[in-house]
C-alpha cells in the first residue's frame, strides 16, 4: 500500500478548505498532502499512524499535521462491522502558508506560528484544557465566512502555538514530499500491523510481509522508523490496552491477552515502560 497523495480541493471563495468527514468509518489508506490538516475527532475510535508515530485516537483528540506527513486515521475492526450502528465524524481544516502570503509568517508579530508550522512536520497533538477549546473553534469555523472564517483560523492557530500541552510525535521530520519508492514497503508494514496487532506476530512474518530477510527487515524497519519493530509493536498494543483499561471493567490479563500478549507478566513490564504506570495506577488516574 502506497502513500497516496492527496490533492485538497480548495472550497470556492475560500483560501482554505474545512473538510467534514462523516461516515461509517476514517478513510484507511495512508496518505500525505502539500496543505498543512487541523483535525478534531468528534466521533469514532481507531489507530493513527503519523509519521513513525503509532496511537489510539477517540473523540477529542485534536491534531495538527505538517505538509508532506504521511498519516492515517484506521478505525477499529468493529467498525467494519456491517451489522454495527457506529459511525465516525471528523472535522479537518486543511491550508498552505501560501495561503496567508509569501512573507506572511516572517513578520515579528507572526514568529511562534512559524515556530508552530515547522514542529507540525513531526506531528502534534494538543492536551489538556487548549484540546477542548480547539475542538470547539474548529466545529464553530462551519458557521463563520469570508474575513471572519480566515481571522478564526488564525486565532486557532494562535491557541495552539501559545500552549505549553504541545506534545510531539513522529520521530522523523518530513521536510519535503515523500517518494512512494521509498515508503511503499513500510506503508505494508504499517497496514499488516494495523489489522493483525491483536494476533501474535513473528519476525520472520512480519519480514515476509515485507518481502525481506528478517534480518533486513530489522535494519530497514529502524532505519525508517528510528525504532525497532518489538518496541512499535508494543507501543501500538499498549496504545490498545490502554484504552481498555480506561474505559472498560475487564481485568488486566483478559486486557493483556486482547492487546496481543500471551504473558500478564511481560505485559505489565510494557505497559510500565511505555507508559510509566502500571495497569492499576493507569485505571485510577485515567479510568471513566
Amino acid at each position: 500500500m502506497k502513500a497516496i497523495r492527496f490533492v485538497i480541493p480548495k472550497t470556492s471563495g475560500n483560501s482554505f478548505r474545512l473538510q467534514l468527514d462523516q461516515s461509517k468509518r476514517f478513510y484507511d489508506s495512508i496518505h500525505y498532502h502539500p496543505e498543512h490538516q487541523l483535525t478534531t475527532i468528534i466521533e469514532g475510535e481507531g489507530t493513527c499512524f503519523i509519521g513513525n508515530h503509532v496511537e489510539r485516537f477517540s473523540p477529542g483528540s485534536v491534531y495538527l499535521i505538517g505538509k508532506n506527513v504521511p498519516h492515517v486515521f484506521k478505525s477499529d475492526q468493529a467498525y467494519y462491522d456491517p451489522d454495527n450502528q457506529l459511525t465516525s465524524f471528523g472535522i479537518s481544516i486543511f491550508f498552505k502558508e501560501e495561503t496567508f502570503g509569501s512573507q506572511f509568517f516572517e513578520i515579528p508579530e507572526m514568529a511562534h506560528i512559524k515556530r508552530l508550522l515547522n514542529l507540525a512536520l513531526n506531528g502534534l497533538k494538543l492536551k489538556g484544557e487548549e484540546r477542548v477549546e480547539i475542538s470547539e473553534n474548529i466545529v464553530k469555523t462551519q458557521r463563520l465566512e469570508g474575513f471572519e472564517r480566515f481571522q478564526h483560523l488564525l486565532n486557532i492557530l494562535n491557541i495552539f502555538a501559545v500552549s505549553e500541552s504541545l506534545h510531539s510525535l513522529s520521530t522523523v521530520s518530513y521536510n519535503s514530499p515523500i517518494k512512494d519508492s521509498d515508503n511503499e514497503r513500510i506503508n505494508i508494514v504499517f497496514h499488516y500491523l494495523s489489522t493483525h496487532f491483536q494476533k501474535d506476530i513473528s519476525l520472520e512474518e512480519i519480514a515476509s510481509v515485507a518481502n525481506m530477510t528478517p534480518n533486513a527487515f530489522c535494519r530497514y524497519f529502524k532505519q525508517r522508523t528510528r525504532k525497532p519493530f518489538s518496541s512499535f509493536l508494543n507501543e501500538m498494543r499498549v496504545e490498545y490496552a490502554g484504552k481498555l483499561i480506561a474505559g472498560t471493567k475487564q481485568n488486566f490479563g483478559n486486557i493483556a491477552f486482547e492487546s496481543g500478549y500471551n504473558s500478564i507478566s511481560y505485559f505489565n513490564r510494557q505497559f510500565k515502560r511505555i507508559t510509566g504506570c502500571t495497569p492499576i495506577e493507569y485505571r485510577t488516574k485515567f479510568g471513566k
